[in-house]
């Protein structure tokens, strides 16, 4: 008969090991300001009272009353008569507030001022921008200079020097040039679509130099 070996022990299968929960590194889980400044921060929870940073380099939420910051990335930023240089983040909320420059998936502005925004939705009430730059635009007795959405803007009691959209919808308001496929309401205008199209063609090209410059 064949000799068995009774002593060797089967090697059960290794079970696959589990990927550990990517967890966002902070340097600190919170950090509250008020009547101070300091240079930068990296934290979960940030908030600011009459103070200020430098930069927010990273952070999940940020909150600034009566302050401001030179950059800020973070998840969630909200702003209170405060101010900010630039901003990136996933949701943006200004009250009485101004930021230079936005880039955020959720961005709305109240009674604040913006200079270059650019969201996928993107809404302002009460407030004005130099350029607003989106797939969904809504206004709400602000304006800006120059609006430009993939899909949609919906204004009422507002205006721009430049709309250009597939859709715009307007109430009360106008615009020196406008770009669109459809036209809905009861919107002034400076210029027919041949004017406007050219004008905003023009207006591509120097975007689109300034661009070039500076990567340069």
């Amino acid at each position: 008969m064949p000799k068995t070996d009774t002593g060797a022990k089967k090697r059960a299968p290794r079970k696959p090991r589990r990927k550990k929960a990517e967890t966002e590194e902070f340097e600190q889980e919170r950090v509250t300001l008020e009547h101070e400044g300091v240079r930068d921060i990296s934290a979960r929870e940030v908030t600011i009272t009459a103070g200020g940073a430098r930069d927010i380099t990273k952070a999940g939420s940020v909150t600034i009353t009566q302050g401001g910051a030179n950059a800020i990335d973070a998840k969630t930023v909200t702003v209170t008569q405060g101010a900010v240089l630039d901003a990136n983040a996933g949701t943006l909320n200004v009250k009485q507030g101004a930021v230079l420059r936005v880039q955020a998936e959720e961005a709305e502005v109240t009674q604040g001022a913006i200079g270059l925004v650019q969201a996928e939705n993107v809404e302002l009430e009460a407030s004005g921008a130099v350029a607003v730059i989106g797939t969904n635009i809504e206004v709400t007795a602000g304006g800006a200079q120059y609006m430009l959405a993939r899909e949609g803007i919906r204004v009422e009691q507002g205006g721009a020097l430049l709309m250009a959209a597939p859709r715009i919808d307007v109430q009360n308001g106008g615009a020196m040039f406008l770009i669109a496929r459809e036209v809905h309401g009861d919107i002034r205008t400076l210029l027919d679509r041949r004017g406007a199209l050219v004008f905003g063609l023009a207006v591509g090209i120097a975007i689109a130099l300034l661009g070039r410059m500076r990567r340069k």
